[in-house]
């Protein structure tokens, strides 16, 4: 019952915006595995392609100001808390993305996909705060001393008296 009043309801609300269309079965499936597995991104290396997310209310205001500034395609999941962004090029808009995520009330940015000389200099995950980041590099140390799972994915990979200094740093 609950999704038959939400469909009358769209309906009723889309109603000037012209012919609709209802669809169901393989039809959906399709469109939902497009959504899931981002399929208009899924062609080749070429472009940068970016994760965010953030609060569904501002991620179109956000895309907007960063279509103002650079060239981006954007596809929306989660009524707009997911966006998958490629970017026509590299490096300052990494940085123009996540200040504009952090303008528009947070969340974050993760590339994930890139040519390997981007990906090499870009954070592909959201740069944490000094305090996060002495926790994170102090926890794979812990769990993986020798530094073999998947060394400088997560983390740059950290020397000990780096380590230490950020241990001692923490405990203050």
């Amino acid at each position: 019952p609950s999704v038959a009043y939400r469909i009358a309801a769209l309906k009723d609300l889309l109603g000037n915006a012209g012919p609709l269309e209802e669809i169901s079965g393989d039809i959906s499936h399709s469109v939902w595995r497009a959504i899931r597995d981002c399929a208009p991104f899924a062609d080749g290396l070429e472009k940068p392609v970016w994760r965010v997310s953030m609060a569904p209310a501002q991620g179109h205001q956000m895309v907007l100001a960063l279509r103002m500034q650079a060239a981006a395609d954007a596809f929306y999941d989660w009524q707009g808390g997911l966006i998958w962004l490629r970017m026509e090029h590299g490096d300052p808009e990494a940085d123009l993305l996540r200040g504009l995520v952090r303008q528009y009330g947070g969340g974050h940015a993760t590339l994930v996909r890139a040519a390997p000389s981007h990906r090499a200099a870009v954070p592909v995950f959201e740069p944490q705060a000094p305090q996060l980041a002495a926790l994170s590099a102090r926890l794979k140390a812990e769990f993986d001393p020798k530094n073999i799972l998947n060394p400088g994915r997560m983390a740059p990979a950290a020397s000990s008296a780096t380590l230490s200094t950020a241990t001692e740093g923490a405990a203050l």
